[in-house]
């Protein structure tokens, strides 16, 4: 075995190996096959698995960077010409990372650049409270992304990257606060409450208090106390009974599943537990699930599933789980 992948950098080959790996795994696109040729090739040596586990530690480091960077613009006043010249130091320290960090990650290794700099962040399994202003809190789910909104100097609405939010209005304050989400609009009106999720292009709005109106391509829907609508590519939908102890459930650090197929259990999970849980057996993943998994206890939901369903259950670097 050559020096250096007896001592290797993040830019070996080896390592590049490990990052197409990632990358396969998480498209969509990979068979059992797929599943059992990785299972090799962590195999075959200790650096092989040393390799993924640092190329996920790298790309969750450079989000970090770029949080820490922004702040720092943020805070000091500095002329034009330094500002631009820390954005140039930042487009050559990632250079080689620049359309990873451009492009949403599939395994959520690493933010896309928005989302890294954004004004209020959560990282994997983090929640958040932010006071935007007087009057208004929201509570930030796991990975969630927005920015503050202005107008003449006054904070009047946020605009939702992705994630999930709670927003509450306090009935002292007058007018309405603002979430843009995607391509639409939320105005919670004075004494308000409620939650906004927006994933993978999708945006799902509930009522929890108060008056809520949804507007999305020229249609609005306006929401009362349990009521939920939503909008997407097809634009908005009708408004439904909404089940607001599931959708609230995060707040108690509980996820509630009520009838749902095991890939999407599967897929609420991985927003909370850093690496990916992945899901290589159709038939198991359009088995129905009824539980309540606390957040406290996602270390322990592959032998959960194993123990529920009989599947097979292998742990790999980085916090990669194959269930088959």
């Amino acid at each position: 075995m050559s020096e250096r992948f007896s001592h290797p950098g993040h830019d070996s080959a080896l390592h590049g190996e490990a990052r197409d790996w990632l990358l396969l795994l998480t498209s969509g696109r990979a068979t059992t096959d797929d599943a059992s040729a990785f299972r090799r090739w962590c195999s075959l040596s200790e650096m092989h698995a040393q390799a993924f586990a640092e190329t996920r530690l790298l790309w969750d480091n450079l989000g970090v960077a770029a949080r820490s960077l922004h702040q720092r613009e943020q805070a000091v006043v500095v002329p034009a010409s330094r500002r631009m010249s820390r954005r140039a130091f930042l487009g050559g320290a990632v250079a080689a990372s620049a359309a990873l960090l451009a492009a949403r990650s599939p395994l959520n290794l690493w933010p896309s650049l928005p989302d890294a700099m954004a004004d209020y962040r959560t990282a994997t399994g983090e929640q958040r409270q932010v006071e935007l202003t007087s009057g208004v809190v929201v509570e930030m789910n796991t990975q969630t992304a927005m920015n503050v909104r202005t107008s003449g100097g006054r904070v009047v609405g946020v605009e939702l990257l992705t994630g999930e939010i709670q927003l509450q209005v306090s009935r002292e304050l007058a007018g309405s606060f603002e979430i843009r989400a995607l391509h639409g609009g939320i105005h919670a009106a004075s004494g308000a409450l409620c939650n906004v999720r927006c994933l993978d292009g999708q945006v799902q709005v509930t009522g929890l208090d108060g008056n809520v109106r949804v507007e999305c391509q020229g249609r609005s829907e306006l929401l009362g106390r349990a009521q939920q609508t939503g909008y997407g590519s097809q634009g908005l939908s009708a408004v439904a009974v909404a089940d607001t102890d599931e959708a609230v459930a995060w707040r108690r650090r509980v996820l509630v599943f009520d009838d749902r197929p095991l890939s999407e259990v599967i897929t609420e999970i991985n927003r909370y537990r850093p690496g990916k849980i992945i899901l290589t057996n159709d038939v198991l993943a359009a088995r129905k699930v009824h539980a309540q998994v606390s957040l406290n206890q996602l270390g322990d939901v592959a032998s959960l599933i194993h123990q529920a369903f009989g599947a097979s259950v292998r742990s790999l670097p980085g916090g990669i789980v194959l269930v088959s």
